[in-house]
């Protein structure tokens, strides 16, 4: 494998800097998080706001509201982190994971399972 001279390494990273505004244009980014009744707000750069039960996600599901309220956003806009106890969670496996988790789909059969239709019966 070729070793990268010092100066190829700072030409890729200068480029990185350069390309980083096209890519913060097209690609949304959380600018701000709120926890509120234990429920934890995301809003993104493109003006979309998502909002989930802190309870529905697992890794965070136990933790006190005091804690759940020190959330921060990473430096980068696509994770949440809170310092203690030691958890980052990314945005974007959070869509998925909740989309997705038993939790999520568990809520789904509950309101399918109470629905009363006629092609139900």
């Amino acid at each position: 494998m070729t070793q990268l001279t010092d100066q190829q390494i700072e030409a890729q990273i200068n480029a990185a800097i350069d390309r980083q505004p096209k890519i913060d244009a097209v690609e949304p980014r959380a600018n701000k998080v709120i926890f509120k009744d234990g429920r934890i707000s995301l809003h993104f750069n493109n003006g979309a706001t998502f909002s989930f039960l802190a309870q529905s996600v697992e890794a965070i599901s136990q933790l006190s509201p005091e804690i759940l309220a020190t959330v921060e956003l990473t430096p980068s806009g696509k994770g949440l982190r809170w310092d203690e106890p030691d958890i980052d969670l990314s945005i974007q496996g959070l869509l998925l994971g909740i989309f997705s988790s038993n939790v999520w789909m568990r809520e789904i059969a509950v309101k399918g399972g109470s629905s009363t239709s006629e092609k139900k019966k």
